[in-house]
């Protein structure tokens, strides 16, 4: 009979030995998805934390000189800009969604004061109906000096990291907002960062085009809960495995026990 202390050394016995293996692979396999959750979860702690310091930093003024860090670490950094719309050289960001409705994003040139260079605003979104260039001119801002509040973004590259082909002919649409690929149509030197205009104070979310908000939620997601998921269904699949075998194992000795009991009161019949 299969006792707790004897049961890891049944487990590996020439009956069960594989179907063990399998089970601790699937085991470390489970505990492993637990790990990966962890990271994760250490992750968005991180991402978590570095949005918070972004959000609470004073903006960055751009002036058309060196920004204060590279693209990548400016990335929803609050900022402000002073300058000139250029609608002339405006274009559109295909393939954009607002609330499940298909749309573009309008990104116009702003001239910057004091400095030769420009840089990309992203205006917002307007409806897939809207987004011809015909009908872009309703949607234009003052063309006076304006002073700008919005968040930095990073160049928008191909999935490879290579900058996006351009075509001998101006584009009016473009399916990412790829600087580098862009500039060659513009007149003036661009920012290497763009601009997502934050809404002006008053302005309804419904006023086109809508402003774009950086992602600015603060949780921890699902990842601990889904850690402690893996780590239980590999424990309880260890416990499961164990109590089959040891049923198993039990039903299998039992019968043999009691045929060499029957086969002694059959060779030893007591005699009254």
């Amino acid at each position: 009979m299969t006792t707790l202390l004897s049961l890891p050394k049944t487990m590996f016995n020439r009956h069960w030995w594989w179907k063990t293996l399998i089970v601790i692979a699937a085991m470390v396999f489970m505990a492993g998805l637990g790990n990966w959750q962890l990271l994760r979860l250490d992750q968005r702690r991180a991402y978590n934390a570095e949005l918070l310091t972004k959000l609470a930093a004073a903006p960055i003024v751009v002036d058309g000189s060196t920004l204060p860090e590279e693209p990548a670490a400016l990335v929803d950094r609050s900022a402000t800009v002073q300058g000139t719309y250029n609608f002339s050289e405006q274009i559109a960001v295909k393939n954009q969604s607002h609330m499940g409705q298909p749309g573009v994003h309008l990104v116009t040139p702003f001239y910057i004061d004091g400095s030769d260079r420009a840089i990309l605003v992203n205006r917002g979104w307007v409806p897939f109906r809207e987004g011809t260039s015909d009908r872009w001119g309703q949607f234009d801002e003052p063309a006076a000096q304006v002073t700008l509040s919005g968040y930095l973004q990073k160049s928008q590259k191909m999935p490879d990291g290579s900058t996006t082909a351009v075509t001998e002919a101006p584009q009016e649409s473009w399916f990412r907002l790829d600087i580098e690929a862009i500039q060659t149509q513009i007149d003036a030197p661009l920012m290497p960062v763009y601009f997502d205009l934050a809404p002006e104070e008053g302005r309804l979310t419904t006023t086109l085009p809508v402003r774009i908000q950086p992602e600015t939620e603060i949780t921890e997601g699902s990842h601990l809960s889904y850690a402690i998921q893996w780590y239980a269904f590999a424990l309880i699949a260890g416990i499961v495995y164990a109590g089959v075998v040891r049923r198993q194992e039990r039903e299998r000795t039992q019968p043999a026990t009691s045929s060499e009991s029957d086969g002694l009161n059959t060779q030893n019949p007591v005699t009254l």
